[in-house]
């Protein structure tokens, strides 16, 4: 289990999804929902960036 948290926490750091290490030093504690919530924004924005044109 601890190899896996490792690789997701990697692809996190390579992704640069979270910029906060003391989230990513600590994989076991519950984060905070504003933690998750900036999370799923960051990806969101990725794929669907708000300054694209629609056409």
């Amino acid at each position: 289990m601890e190899e896996r948290k490792a690789l997701i926490i990697q692809k996190i750091k390579n992704y640069g999804i979270l910029k906060d290490p003391q989230w990513l030093d600590r994989p076991d504690e519950l984060v905070p929902l504003w933690v998750m919530l900036e999370a799923i924004l960051e990806v969101i924005e990725r794929f669907d960036p708000p300054n694209r044109p629609f056409d």
